[in-house]
């Protein structure tokens, strides 16, 4: 804010609800466009695994996020979601890093 700018544009489907997303930023918009979700929640399935096929917990800390058996593990959970998933999949990272 201090650059004092004309016009910010974001654009991302992680931004709802802007609500919150202003309070963050702690600024308000003056124009705001948000749109509906285009699928349906039965075509969604949400999980949050802890442990993955090896029993490994899935503890991706700056400490443990080069660990190889961590890695072999989440790359086997989501090759086996993969394969049963026939619509595809959407996974979220919490970094480039980690991705």
């Amino acid at each position: 804010m201090s650059l004092n700018p004309r016009s910010v544009v974001l654009t991302s489907g992680t931004l709802t609800p802007m609500d919150s997303f202003e309070k963050e930023l702690q600024t308000v918009f003056k124009f705001k466009l948000e749109n509906k979700h285009v699928i349906d929640m039965d075509q969604v399935m949400i999980s949050i695994l802890s442990k993955g096929c090896k029993g490994n917990s899935l503890n991706y800390s700056y400490k443990s996020r080069d660990n190889d058996d961590l890695l072999q593990d989440l790359c086997n959970i989501l090759l086996r979601i993969a394969k049963s998933t026939d619509g595809g999949m959407l996974v979220f990272f919490p970094s480039y890093t980690a991705l």
